[in-house]
């Protein structure tokens, strides 16, 4: 496909049900964006470096995973396509990653340059009730991680990941997994052996 379709369908994809966005006026900011192949084990942003550039995701997943001081590694979410991808935190403060997002399997997304995306359009209410709608997203799953992690044992943390990424269920190993449920590997192969 070429870049002029993935364009629109990053833009569906941005605009979502917000009618006020539409191929127009992303064109008439001449936003640029570039098409890129990474394949799967490849960062596509770096811990501890600058992250300049938002994703968006046309084909494979990504997660998002941090190294501790002492080496230990750690997944703290997954993308998938369609969908945006980036450190918020390293874009707006043009500040390094805090973690580094890897390929899962091979990735085709578009690559935007974040201030000059952001720039161009933040003073159209279209594209800020579009950009509102997908911070209050990743809102929402954050606090829903969050209330797990307080409220839920490791076998229901682990019964909601199913249940809410069935996707991963055989293609990521029981080691993210775990980390991501906030539990060791020999903890998992117990809950598992549990539910068999």
């Amino acid at each position: 496909m070429s870049l002029q379709m993935h364009m629109e369908d990053f833009i569906q994809f941005f605009s979502g049900s917000n009618l006020s966005i539409d191929k127009a006026n992303f064109d008439q900011f001449g936003l640029k964006a570039k098409i890129k192949h990474y394949q799967k084990g490849q960062l596509l942003i770096t811990q501890g470096q600058p992250a300049p550039k938002l994703f968006f995701l046309i084909k494979g997943m990504v997660r998002y995973m941090s190294v501790s001081a002492t080496g230990k590694e750690f997944t703290q979410s997954f993308a998938f396509a369609p969908g945006i991808s980036g450190s918020t935190r390293a874009m707006t403060r043009n500040a390094n990653a805090l973690f580094s997002i890897e390929a899962l399997d091979d990735v085709i997304c578009l690559e935007f340059e974040w201030h000059v995306f952001f720039d161009q359009m933040q003073s159209q209410p279209g594209f800020l009730a579009a950009y509102n709608r997908l911070l209050e997203n990743m809102f929402i799953k954050k606090e829903e991680r969050e209330f797990a992690f307080v409220q839920q044992s490791a076998e229901q943390r682990y019964l909601t990941f199913l249940d809410m990424n069935p996707q991963l269920r055989d293609k990521i190993s029981l080691k993210m997994i775990a980390s991501h449920i906030g539990i060791t590997p020999i903890a998992l192969s117990r809950i598992r052996n549990k539910l068999k």
